[in-house]
C-alpha cells in the first residue's frame, strides 16, 4: 500500500513539473506569468545561462559564447551515433547523413573553402543567405576548416531527428523557448542579407555615420514594425503558443498609448492584431489599454511612414522585440547596436547567439510591461546609467556583431562542432573524404556547389550567387584533394624553409589574382587545373633544390606516383555542365563575372546585334548569288534548246 502510494505520488509530481513546464513555455515573453529568472535575474536568458552553469567572462565574450556551444554539445538527447570519437563511425555517419534525403536536405558541407548543399536545401531564402554568409567570412578573412552540419533554417530552433542516429546536433539562429531547446545557435543570416564581408561593413559604417551626425536624440524609446495574427487551424484551435511576439509588440504599443512622452512604439507596415473575442489564449489577456486600442482601430499608434535603420540614430533609447511569426527573434536587433543609443531588449526566454556576453545593465536594458516606464525614467534621471548602455551596446558591436566578431564565433562553432564529431578524422585528408564517397552517386546526390561572384553596385551592396551540380563523385573528390593540398599550412612550411629565394612563388601558392578568380567559375576541371599547376611549379623547383623529404613524397602524393605533373587539362566542355531545370550555365556565369560594367555589355550586346546582321546579309548574299547563277543557267539552256530546234526546222526544210 505504502509503496502504490509513493508511485502516485511521484506520477503527480512529474504531472505538476509538466504542467509547469508547458505554462512557462505558453506564456508571454514579457508577461510577469513567465518568469524563468528565479535567482532574480532581472533578465531571463541570463538566470537560464547562470542554471546551466555557463560562467560569464565579462573580459572575454567568447569564452561565455563558446562554454554555452559546449554546454549545447554535450545534450543527452543527442544519440550516440550522432556523436562517434572515431574516425569509422564518423565516416559512417557522413554518409548515412548524405543517403537519407531528409537529412541531406538540411546539410552544409564545407570541404577545401567550398561550400555544398543540395538543391532542394537551396529553395529556402533564408537557407541561400546562410550559405552566403559562410561564403562572405570566407571571401574575406580566409578559408573555414573542413566541416559538415545541419542546419535548421526556421526561427522556432529544433533539432533534426532520425530513427537511427536519434536526435542530430543541429545550427539553428534561435532558440524560442532558451538555451535548454535544443540545437547550436549560429547567427542569423540578415547581418547585411549574408555577406558579411562587404554589405554588412557598409551598413555598419553608414549607421556610424547617421550616430556622429545626430546633434541631440529624442528621449523617447523607439520601435517600428508589424502586429499581426495567425491564422487557425483546420479544427479551428488558435496558436497561442506562437502568438508570444504579436502580444510582447501589443503591449509596447499599450505603453505608446500610456506614456506617449516616453515611448514611441507603432506598427506601420502591418497593424492586425488577434482578435481576443474570437480567438482567446488563457497566458496572453488583453488588459484595458490593449482593447481600447483594438477597438479604436490602432489610431493612436498607427503611423504609416516608412523609416530606414539611419533613422534610428535620432532617438535615445531603441527598442528591440520578439518576432511575430514565432516569437522568436526579430532581425531587428542586428543594426540597434550601431546606431550609438541605449538597447532595449524586451524580456523572454528566446536567446540568440549573442546572448551570453550580454548582460543587464551592461549592454543593453531589460524591458518589460510593467518594468519599461520604470526602467527608462531611471535612465533618464542618471546620465551615467544611460552613457554606460551606449558604450557596452558600442563594445557589442565592435566585438561582436562586427565582421571580424562574425567570423571568430562562426570559427568558435566549427572547431567545436569538429571536435565534438571527430570530424577531423574524416575531412581533414583527402584519402579520408574520398573514402566517404566512394561507392555513391553524387549525380543522385543532387549536391549543388555555392558560389560568390564578386559583383557589386556602386554602392558595393550587391553579390550574386552562383550554383553548380556536382554529378561526379571522382571529380569532386580530386578537386577537393587539390583545394586543400596547396593550402596545406604544414606543407607550405616547408616549402617555405626549401625555397627561400622563391618568393613569387610562395605568394602564388597562397593567393588568387583577378584572372584566377575568372578561370575559378568557368568549371570545376579549371580549378583542378590550376591548382595542379601551382603544385606543379613548386615540384619542378624542387627538382633543382635540395628539398626535404616531405616535400618530396609530397609531390610523388600529389602526381599520383608519377615524377612529374604534367596533365593539364586545356578544353572545358561548357555545353555538359548547363544546370539543371534552365538554370544558368557555367559560361554565362563566368561571361557575367568577365563584363560587369554596364555599357561594357551594352557594347558586347550590340557587338552579339551586329555579329547576327552581318550573317544575315551574308546568308542573303550567298541566296542572291545562287538565284543569279540559277537564273543565268536557265537563260543558258532555253538558249541551247532554241538554237537546236531551229537548226532542227531548217533541216526538215531542206528535206
Amino acid at each position: 500500500m505504502g509503496m502504490r502510494a509513493l508511485v502516485v505520488l511521484l506520477a503527480a509530481v512529474a504531472q505538476a513539473n509538466e504542467k509547469t513546464h508547458l505554462r512557462i513555455r505558453k506564456g508571454s515573453p514579457g508577461s510577469g506569468a513567465q518568469v524563468d529568472a528565479v535567482d532574480g535575474s532581472p533578465w531571463q536568458p541570463s538566470a537560464q545561462q547562470a542554471r546551466r552553469g555557463v560562467a560569464r567572462d565579462d573580459g572575454d565574450w567568447f569564452a561565455a559564447m563558446a562554454g554555452e556551444l559546449r554546454k549545447s554539445l554535450n545534450d543527452t538527447r543527442f544519440g550516440k551515433r550522432a556523436m562517434p570519437h572515431d574516425a569509422m563511425k564518423a565516416r559512417n555517419l557522413l554518409r548515412h547523413i548524405l543517403t537519407k534525403e531528409k537529412l541531406r536536405d538540411s546539410l552544409i558541407l564545407v570541404l577545401g573553402g567550398r561550400l555544398y548543399s543540395t538543391q532542394q536545401y537551396l529553395h529556402a531564402d533564408k537557407a541561400k543567405k546562410h550559405l552566403l554568409l559562410l561564403a562572405a567570412i570566407q571571401r574575406r578573412f580566409g578559408r573555414l576548416p573542413n566541416v559538415f552540419m545541419i542546419h535548421e533554417t526556421s526561427s522556432a530552433g529544433v533539432c533534426y531527428y532520425d530513427k537511427r542516429l536519434q536526435m542530430i546536433p543541429t545550427t539553428v539562429i534561435a532558440k524560442r523557448g532558451g538555451y535548454d531547446d535544443c540545437g547550436l545557435l549560429v547567427p542569423n543570416p540578415y547581418f547585411g542579407r549574408g555577406d558579411v564581408g562587404t554589405s554588412w561593413a557598409a551598413t555598419i559604417a553608414e549607421l556610424q555615420d547617421a550616430a556622429n551626425a545626430v546633434k541631440e536624440r529624442i528621449p523617447r524609446v523607439f520601435w517600428r514594425g508589424a502586429v499581426d495574427n495567425h491564422e487557425p487551424s483546420p479544427s479551428g484551435r488558435y496558436p497561442c503558443e506562437r502568438e508570444w511576439g504579436n502580444y510582447a509588440r501589443l503591449e509596447s504599443l499599450a505603453l505608446t498609448r500610456e506614456h506617449p512622452d516616453l515611448f514611441d512604439s507603432k506598427c506601420n507596415t502591418l497593424c492586425a492584431p488577434r482578435d481576443e473575442a474570437a480567438h482567446p489564449c488563457d497566458d496572453l489577456p488583453y488588459d484595458a489599454s490593449m482593447t481600447a486600442m483594438i477597438k479604436n482601430n490602432m489610431s493612436r499608434v498607427r503611423d504609416d511612414v516608412m523609416y530606414g535603420e539611419r533613422d534610428y540614430a535620432n532617438y535615445k533609447y531603441v527598442l528591440n522585440l520578439p518576432g511575430k511569426t514565432d516569437g522568436s527573434y526579430s532581425r531587428n536587433l542586428n543594426h540597434l547596436w550601431a546606431v550609438g543609443s541605449a538597447v532595449l531588449l524586451w524580456d523572454g526566454p528566446v536567446v540568440e547567439w549573442l546572448y551570453p556576453a550580454l548582460k543587464h545593465g551592461e549592454t543593453h536594458a531589460s524591458v518589460s510591461r510593467s518594468s519599461a516606464k520604470s526602467v527608462v525614467d531611471d535612465l533618464q534621471a542618471n546620465p551615467m546609467k544611460y552613457k554606460r548602455l551606449v558604450e557596452g551596446a558600442q563594445r557589442v558591436q565592435r566585438e561582436l556583431v562586427s565582421p571580424e566578431g562574425l567570423d571568430r564565433y562562426m570559427r568558435i562553432v566549427v572547431q567545436e562542432l569538429r571536435k565534438a564529431q571527430s570530424q577531423h578524422l574524416i575531412l581533414d585528408a583527402p584519402e579520408d573524404v574520398a573514402s566517404v564517397f566512394e561507392g555513391l552517386d553524387c549525380a543522385k546526390l543532387g549536391l549543388m556547389e555555392t558560389f560568390v561572384i564578386h559583383e557589386h553596385s556602386q554602392q558595393r551592396r550587391y553579390v550574386e550567387v552562383g550554383h553548380r551540380k556536382v554529378t561526379d563523385c571522382q571529380k569532386f573528390v580530386n578537386v577537393t584533394r587539390w583545394a586543400q593540398s596547396v593550402n596545406d599550412k604544414d606543407w607550405l612550411d616547408e616549402i617555405k624553409r626549401d625555397l627561400k629565394n622563391d618568393r613569387d612563388l610562395r605568394y602564388n601558392l597562397t593567393h588568387s589574382s583577378a584572372g584566377d578568380a575568372k578561370e575559378r567559375l568557368l568549371d570545376l576541371e579549371a580549378e583542378h587545373a590550376a591548382h595542379r599547376m601551382k603544385i606543379r611549379e613548386v615540384c619542378t623547383a624542387c627538382a633543382k633544390k635540395h628539398c626535404s623529404v616531405k616535400t618530396l613524397d609530397f609531390c610523388k602524393r600529389a602526381s599520383r606516383g608519377y615524377e612529374r605533373l604534367t596533365r593539364i587539362p586545356q578544353h572545358h566542355n561548357h555545353d555538359g555542365r548547363r544546370l539543371l531545370d534552365g538554370g544558368r550555365g557555367t559560361y554565362a556565369v563566368a561571361r557575367a563575372a568577365v563584363f560587369r560594367n554596364k555599357w561594357v555589355r551594352v557594347l558586347m550586346m550590340c557587338l552579339d546585334i551586329l555579329g547576327l546582321v552581318v550573317a544575315a546579309v551574308g546568308v542573303g548574299g550567298l541566296l542572291y548569288v545562287f538565284r543569279e547563277f540559277h537564273r543565268t543557267f536557265d537563260d543558258t539552256a532555253s538558249g541551247r534548246r532554241k538554237r537546236a530546234n531551229s537548226i532542227d526546222s531548217s533541216t526538215n526544210l531542206l528535206i
